[in-house]
This record gives C-alpha cells, sequence and structure tokens, in this order.
C-alpha cells in the first residue's frame, strides 16, 4: 500500500534500516534505497513515495536540500531525519523545511519500529483525511450544477429571498455576476409534440444549445421547463440589449435548427444589480404573454410593448353559443363557436396569460359540468377534460389551446348524442310495453301513454316515428290486430267479443279496422285459417 525511501551513503545503514523493521506488518510493500539525495529525488520523481528516511550528511545533496526540495514537490511525503548527536543541531534547520519527525543514530529496532509505527498512524490519518476531502470536492463539484440552479432560481425567480450575502454565494458557487448591469430572458420551449418521458431530456438538451450560443460569460438555468438567461451586460462594451435581443434570436433559431423545437423568447429591462432582477424576469414574463395573441417563435422585448393589462375580458356570449352548439350536437357550429372564442381573445391584444387561462378553464368547467347531468358518461372523456386542466400551462398559444378544446367539445357533444340516444330508445321501449300491457282499453290513447313515461305528448310523437319508423296510432292499431288475429285462429269467441278484447269499443268499427288492415273481415280471416 505504501512506499518507504531510505537514504544513506553507508550500504551497511541502508540495509540495516530496511532489514530490522518488519515493513509489510505496517503497510510498506515496497522498500527503496538512495545513497544520496540526487538519487532520492530522481526515485521520488519516478515513484509514488510515502516516507523518506534520510541521513543528513551525504555526497552531492544532503538531506536537508532533499527536504527542502521534496516540502516544493512532494508536499504529501513524510520525511524522517535520521541524525547523529554530533548533528543534532544542525539538523534542527530542518523545521523550517517542514521536516517533523527526528530519530537518533544509533537506534534500536524496537525503537524504530515503534516511531515508524507512529508515523505510519500519522500517514494513514492524513490520507483518509486526504480521501475524505478528495471524495467532497468530487460531490461538490457534481452537485455545483444543482446548487448554480436552486441558487439562480431563488435570485431572479422570488421576490427579496436571499437573507445573506449574495456575492459571497456567487464566489462560492463560481457564477459569472460580478459585473455592474444585469438583463434576464426567458426561452419558453413548445412541449406539445414531445411526449412527457422526454421532456426531461429535451429541457437537457435545450439548455446546452442556449449554454453553447451563451458563452461562460452569463448563466442559463431552468424554472418551471422555461429555461432563463441572466445576461452579464457588463460582458458588453455597449448597447447591450441590442446585443443581446440579436443573440436570443440566433439562439431561438438554433433550439429549433438542432431540436426541432418550436420556441417564444423574451426580453426585460436592463437592471443595475443582482437584487433587482427579479423584476427584469417579471417583466421578460410580462413580455412573453405576447405568444397568446400575437403568435409563437418569436422574440418579444418588453421595450417594444404598450403593456397595460385591460379590465378582466370574459366572452360569455360565445361561450354560451359553444354550450347549445354541443347540446344541438352540430360539428359546425361547435367549430365555429370555438373560432368564435378564439377571435375575441385575439381582439383582446394585451390580455394577460392569466386571464386567458381563466377563460378555458371556465370553459372546460362548464363543459364538465354538463357532462355531470348525463346519466352515463365514459371514464375515458373525464379523464381528457381533467387532462386538459393540466395542458393549459404547457400550451404555447390560443391556437394550441383552441384546437385542444375542439377536439374536447365534438367528443362531448358525442356523449350527449349517445346519452340521448340511449334515452329514446328507453322511452320508446317503456312506451311500446305500456302498448302491449294495455292495448285492450280502449282509452289508450297517446296523451295518456306520455304521462306515463313521463314526456310530454308532442315529443313522444316525434321520438315514437323518429325511432320506429311509424306513428303511435298505427303501432297501436298493428298491436290490437296482431292479438285480434291470434284470437280468431284459436278462439271460438264471436266478432264483437275480439272486438271488446283488442281495445274496441264498436264492433263494426272494429270489423271495418280489420278488413282495412288485412283485407278480409274477421269470418273470412277465420274461414281461411
Amino acid at each position: 500500500m505504501y512506499t518507504v525511501l531510505i537514504v544513506d551513503d553507508e550500504p551497511v545503514v541502508r540495509r540495516g534500516v530496511s532489514q530490522m523493521i518488519d515493513w509489510s506488518s505496517l503497510g510498506f510493500t515496497t522498500v527503496l534505497q538512495a545513497e544520496d539525495g540526487v538519487e532520492a529525488l530522481e526515485i521520488c520523481r519516478k515513484n509514488k513515495v510515502n516516507l523518506v528516511l534520510t541521513d543528513i550528511v551525504m555526497p552531492f545533496m544532503d538531506g536537508l536540500e532533499l527536504s527542502g526540495i521534496l516540502g516544493q514537490e512532494f508536499p504529501d511525503i513524510q520525511i524522517v531525519i535520521l541524525t547523529g548527536h554530533e548533528d543534532f543541531e544542525y539538523a534542527k534547520q530542518s523545521v523550517d523545511l517542514g521536516v517533523k519527525n527526528y530519530i537518533l543514530k544509533p537506534v534500536g529496532s524496537n525503537t524504530l519500529y515503534e516511531k515508524i509505527k507512529e508515523i505510519c498512524h500519522r500517514i494513514n490519518i492524513e490520507t483518509t483525511q486526504k480521501q475524505y476531502i478528495a471524495e467532497m470536492k468530487t460531490q461538490l463539484y457534481q452537485s455545483m450544477p444543482v446548487l448554480q440552479e436552486k441558487f439562480l432560481s431563488l435570485l431572479v425567480c422570488t421576490e427579496n429571498p436571499v437573507e445573506y450575502d449574495i456575492h459571497e454565494r456567487i464566489q462560492n458557487l463560481g457564477l459569472p455576476l460580478k459585473g455592474k448591469s444585469y438583463l434576464v430572458a426567458i426561452i419558453e420551449l413548445d412541449f406539445s409534440e414531445i411526449q412527457g418521458r422526454d421532456i426531461e431530456l429535451y429541457t437537457f438538451a435545450a439548455k446546452n444549445v442556449v449554454q453553447g450560443c451563451m458563452g461562460d460569460g452569463h448563466c442559463v438555468f431552468e424554472n418551471e421547463h422555461k429555461l432563463v438567461i441572466v445576461f452579464n451586460l457588463d460582458y458588453y462594451e455597449e448597447a447591450g440589449h441590442d446585443i443581446v435581443y440579436k443573440t436570443i434570436q440566433v439562439t431561438q433559431k438554433a433550439i429549433y435548427s438542432m431540436l426541432h423545437m418550436n420556441n417564444t423568447c423574451a426580453l426585460g429591462m436592463s437592471v443595475d444589480s443582482l437584487p433587482m432582477l427579479y423584476h427584469s424576469w417579471r417583466e421578460a414574463n410580462k413580455a412573453l404573454d405576447c405568444k397568446y395573441t400575437l403568435g409563437i417563435n418569436r422574440v418579444y422585448d418588453i421595450r417594444d410593448l404598450d403593456y397595460v393589462e385591460e379590465t378582466f375580458f370574459y366572452p360569455f356570449e360565445e361561450m354560451k353559443n359553444l354550450v347549445n352548439s354541443i347540446k344541438l350536437m352540430s360539428p359546425s357550429e361547435i367549430e365555429a363557436a370555438v373560432q368564435a372564442v378564439g377571435t375575441a381573445l385575439h381582439g383582446m391584444h394585451n390580455v394577460s396569460s392569466s386571464n386567458i387561462r381563466m377563460i378555458f378553464i371556465e370553459i372546460l368547467t362548464s363543459l364538465l359540468k354538463e357532462l355531470s347531468g348525463l346519466k352515463e358518461v365514459s371514464p375515458d372523456i373525464w379523464n381528457e377534460g381533467f387532462s386538459l386542466y393540466n395542458g393549459l400551462e404547457q400550451s404555447m398559444s390560443i391556437e394550441q389551446i383552441s384546437s385542444k378544446l375542439l377536439t374536447f367539445s365534438k367528443k362531448v357533444s358525442n356523449q350527449f348524442q349517445r346519452s340521448q340516444k340511449n334515452s329514446s330508445e328507453i322511452i320508446v321501449q317503456k312506451t311500446v310495453d305500456y302498448i302491449e300491457a294495455q292495448y285492450a282499453d280502449e282509452m289508450l290513447t297517446l296523451s295518456g301513454a306520455a304521462e306515463k313515461v313521463g314526456v310530454s305528448m308532442g315529443y313522444l310523437s316525434i321520438l315514437f316515428k323518429k325511432e320506429g319508423g311509424i306513428n303511435f296510432t298505427e303501432y297501436l292499431t298493428h298491436v290490437r290486430m296482431s292479438h285480434a288475429k291470434e284470437l280468431l285462429r284459436t278462439t271460438d269467441k264471436k266478432t264483437y267479443e275480439i272486438a271488446y278484447e283488442t281495445g274496441y269499443s264498436s264492433p263494426h268499427y272494429f270489423s271495418v279496422s280489420f278488413k282495412k288492415c288485412t283485407g278480409m273481415s274477421p269470418s273470412e280471416f277465420r274461414s281461411k285459417e
């Protein structure tokens, strides 16, 4: 594990020291020898030496000169001076060279062993400490990007969050924020075409692209899936804001060229102190809101925007029309209603992103509320509706949100259609069952059947005709004639008896109706059967 180098111009001393100690028991796997300082220095430069035992008086290069050179070139090497009583005062000069260990000659094997054992213990402690420090440095280096992003997010995206020395933290984290003027830019990436599990990968890739375009003089970090850049304007000599604008334009094109990702960028105002970065970031977010009404894949500069938020806007009439068109189950009217919502929002050029999100959230809430009134709704449509809530934050434009809303609205309309069809079938079936049970009642009418199934007479008349292809009276007559035929075939009952049993109070009217239906009188029908 360790290597010891014994340096003495007397071979017998070198051999004696190397043999009188069980070096392996102390953790030394290699024992090297040198006859003077020159040879010893060459060995140290070619090998990993942990401990040097050296005499003082030697030709060419003495032990003190060797200790001085080793102390400069190899500060980790432990040096032990082997000296006689007559040279001890001379050996004390090595204190200035960093030598802490002396062994007086002659020395016995036990004394030498204990002394070397003590030194080895010190070497083990120092080695362990150095390994621990090296590991801590490695971990710190590996976690540095995370620490930097956490600090930058706190510094830039939170109002008045810092209660410690900002400049000290910047220095400790190695951040290039030592200027006097800064500007915050935001790049919002469009993840609409990217699967959820790949968002982190694309964000990481986009960050690398941005960092490559920015260079090392500026800071880039992620905040809520947006890339935030802190530009050090002192990095530029003049017209820093204009240079930043052009740099962002190049960066935007680079992201699209390399990753095929749409992205929208925004710049805040320049500020003259680090605590003011939050205000630049907030202004950049305001400028970014223009993507909803002015479009994506652009660079918006807060300096160029007359951004004054209007009184809160809400498209009451457009939303009412959308809900009605869904209930009417008209795809063309649904498309027109959704388009009207988008047109109304585009007409408000300074509407805020929070206002837009609230409008679409309210529309989704209204649609889900209408769905809740249906008896049977597919779980898939509920899940899709709820997922749209979460997707609003990732939507880049009114067009994207409107497209998703249109798709969902049509599905809601289809759900209404299925529900209505199921409800109609139930109503018609109840009416049919009621006719089968009450056909012998001469007072059976459409009005009575409608009251029985719980709908209006006019609605039942239309619904019965639509679902069955025959009106109520025709179906009732069909049922009565079918039962009359059965009675004529299987019984000897008189015609007037059969008339009464099938709901006819007038045997004559029964006979007329029977002949009209079958082309024969009741007696002719019975004789043929």
